[in-house]
């Protein structure tokens, strides 16, 4: 049993977002303490190239989880290979109501409806503006519009302007279902003219700057099939760089166990694995593997994580398992990964990317 494990039943105690904090806090505040409760190695198979970025492992800590970029080299000391904050948006605000997050314990879930909470893009700033990273160290930029904004494109442009010389890459939310209309901007015809706003002003940027920082648009997964069709073609079309595929998701037809079930909100976890893993599938082959996917949900081990990559993602990102498994989670996918690609026969990871699709 590791250190985590002893101290979870203790933890879950705590409602879910007070635990959450009091993690944050720690981290925060022992960020040095956090770097004797992991002994990140590295796996040379395990390293790859995506968006021109040097990973020296796939497996990311997804958005959600710092949303103010206080605790991303905390993160890194246990091995991630990147880390994606935020969301942030332009303002400050509160989120939704509490009590907003939800352990679904027996299903090894969580149901949010947070609702962008976030202390501001200028706080956002300040933090990542102050990191020390090593080039190993990919730092990803999750931008929202706040709850109030009517002109949803000049929130993302403003975040685009704001963070497009620090971040690694930069992820454009319009898919996370607590923020009312949000997933509005998926629809064929908003999203295409959204995205081509975002194409032109990024190719702007790209000019005064001289340097091309990806731009991935993460997507929900309660698209219906002809959706995911018009989105891969409009990505295509609008040079978009990558897709993250899961958001959470508001569908409860998993046979769920946990009393909590029918909160309102978006759910993750290991339920939200086989429901992913098809638009995974379904974007691969849409996208005929021309653009790096990312793929998150549902992943509680190794093989879940492998079986990510054999269906297109070149990249994952946890949050949920890592809140049920603790810690020592990262170091374990990344050593049973790299065993698997060597029974399997393959050299490196890039390998592997979509070997169960073509």
């Amino acid at each position: 049993m590791n250190i985590y494990q002893f101290f979870r039943p203790f933890i879950f105690k705590i409602e879910p977002e007070k635990a959450h904090n009091l993690a944050l806090n720690y981290l925060k505040f022992l960020p040095k303490f956090s770097s004797l409760l992991s002994s990140s190695k590295n796996y040379e198979n395990l390293n790859n190239c995506v968006f021109n970025l040097n990973f020296s492992n796939p497996v990311g800590m997804s958005a959600g989880f710092d949303k103010n970029a206080e605790i991303i080299k905390s993160l890194f000391n246990f091995g991630f290979g990147f880390v994606e904050a935020g969301t942030t948006t332009p303002v400050a605000q509160a989120g939704n109501e509490q009590p907003r997050i939800f352990r679904l314990t027996e299903d090894q879930a969580l149901i949010n409806r947070l609702g962008f909470n976030n202390l501001g893009a200028n706080y956002f700033y300040e933090n990542l503006t102050k990191i020390n990273k090593t080039s190993s160290q990919i730092i990803g930029v999750n931008i929202g519009k706040n709850k109030d904004t009517i002109d949803s494109v000049a929130d993302y442009i403003l975040l685009l302007e704001k963070f497009y010389n620090y971040a690694d890459y930069i992820t454009i939310n319009i898919s996370s279902p607590n923020t009312k209309n949000l997933r509005d901007l998926q629809n064929e015809d908003l999203l295409n003219d959204f995205l081509q706003k975002i194409s032109q002003h990024k190719n702007n940027l790209q000019k005064i700057s001289h340097k091309s920082t990806p731009i991935l648009l993460k997507i929900a997964p309660d698209l219906e099939f002809e959706q995911q069709k018009n989105i891969a073609k409009i990505v295509l079309d609008n040079a978009i760089d990558g897709v993250i595929i899961s958001n959470t998701t508001i569908a409860r037809d998993f046979n769920l166990k946990s009393s909590k079930s029918l909160e309102i909100g978006g759910l993750s976890g290991k339920p939200l694995f086989e429901k992913s893993n098809e638009i995974l599938r379904n974007f691969y082959r849409l996208t005929e593997g021309r653009i790096p996917l990312i793929g998150v949900g549902g992943i509680n081990n190794a093989e879940d994580a492998y079986t990510k990559i054999k269906n297109g993602a070149s990249l994952i990102q946890i949050y949920s398992a890592f809140i049920y498994q603790g810690f020592s989670l990262v170091e374990k996918i990344k050593k049973q990964l790299s065993e698997n690609l060597k029974k399997d026969g393959f050299k490196n990871i890039s390998e592997a990317i979509g070997s169960s699709v073509k």
